[in-house]
């Protein structure tokens, strides 16, 4: 349930075996990530950040993930943005040819 909410439904069942195991073994983080939530963040916390920064969504990720990205690139001076065409929320995984190229021409920047 938790790979379909944060892909989309019946991504789970089209996954590779190797996703699945990856998943899987990640699973028992979740109960402690949902006792020990992340505040809130805000504007003010956001604009004191003055580094480079990479944010990396999918095009087709949840909203939710899209909208956050989208206001912290707003809210961050130096913020720069990628969307992985075609991508949902595993857009390494999805796309990782342009995951890569992403994440290198940020880096030689």
């Amino acid at each position: 349930m938790f790979v379909d909410s944060v892909s989309m439904p019946g991504f789970w069942k089209k996954s590779t075996e190797s996703f699945r195991r990856m998943a899987l073994d990640n699973a028992l983080t979740l109960p402690k990530q949902l006792r020990d939530p992340l505040p809130a963040y805000h504007y003010e916390a956001a604009r004191d950040i003055k580094c480079r920064l990479l944010l990396i969504d999918g095009q087709k990720s949840p909203r939710m993930f899209r909208n956050n990205v989208e206001k912290l690139t707003e809210w961050i001076e130096f913020a720069e943005r990628v969307t992985i065409n075609g991508a949902l929320h595993g857009m390494n995984v999805a796309n990782p040819g342009a995951f890569n190229r992403a994440l290198a021409a940020f880096a030689s920047a």
